[in-house]
């Protein structure tokens, strides 16, 4: 018999990595095209709204978008990069969330309707506070250092006034390599504590319903 629930924990096993895998897809191709959507719309509309004198803050864009301008063609260069960055990071947020929670999903698995078939019960997976959080919490610290460190390779540093508000949210944060390692760190504390906040409070909700099915 315990032979019998091994292999079925094992084969269960399987099928969640490949749900993660799938989801990460998912929800990359999601995000990005989400994220694509809003860029191209707000562009368009700002054309729309004030014509020759579009742009303002949407202008600033292009730091982080090469090509990027506050036109028709604009849009699509903007919701291109929305895409890429928006859809990549979603989907690499995900599958370190798996690599990192690893034979651990196994455990944070609450199963509310006992089955005959030990193979795809009725399940609901549980947050991994931790892995949670040194998923999400290296993508944004990342972030925040490569478009730092972007801004000071093409030279405008000193001219990124924008990003350099940043330090009013991430003490020592500067526009500059040491500044933004100092911030990616800051960032990627902020991050993970938000993150163990956020798996408890969820994981005490998936509980009680647990008990109450």
């Amino acid at each position: 018999m315990n032979a019998i629930n091994d292999d079925a924990d094992q084969v269960n096993l399987k099928l969640l990595k490949a749900a993660i895998r799938f989801n990460a897809r998912i929800l990359g191709l999601t995000a990005g095209t989400l994220a694509a959507v809003v860029i191209y719309l707000a562009t368009q509309a700002s054309i729309v709204k004030w014509g020759g004198d579009s742009g303002g803050y949407l202008d600033l864009l292009a730091i982080f978008f090469p090509g990027y301008s506050v036109s028709p063609i604009g849009a699509w260069v903007g919701a291109f990069w929305a895409f890429v960055y928006c859809g990549t990071g979603s989907w690499l947020s995900y599958r370190v969330y798996g690599k990192v929670l690893g034979t651990r999903i196994s455990a944070l698995l609450l199963s509310p309707v006992s089955d005959a078939n030990p193979v795809l019960k009725p399940s609901t997976l549980r947050l991994h506070g931790v892995s949670l959080g040194v998923a999400i919490g290296s993508i944004a610290s990342l972030g925040l250092f490569a478009s730092t460190a972007w801004l000071v390779v093409r030279g405008t540093a000193d001219e990124s006034v924008h990003a350099a508000l940043f330090s009013n949210y991430i003490p020592g944060y500067s526009v500059s390599i040491i500044g933004g390692l100092w911030g990616a760190v800051e960032l990627f504390g902020l991050v993970f504590l938000s993150c163990l906040l956020l798996a408890s409070i969820y994981n005490k909700l998936v509980e009680i319903r647990h008990k109450t099915s």
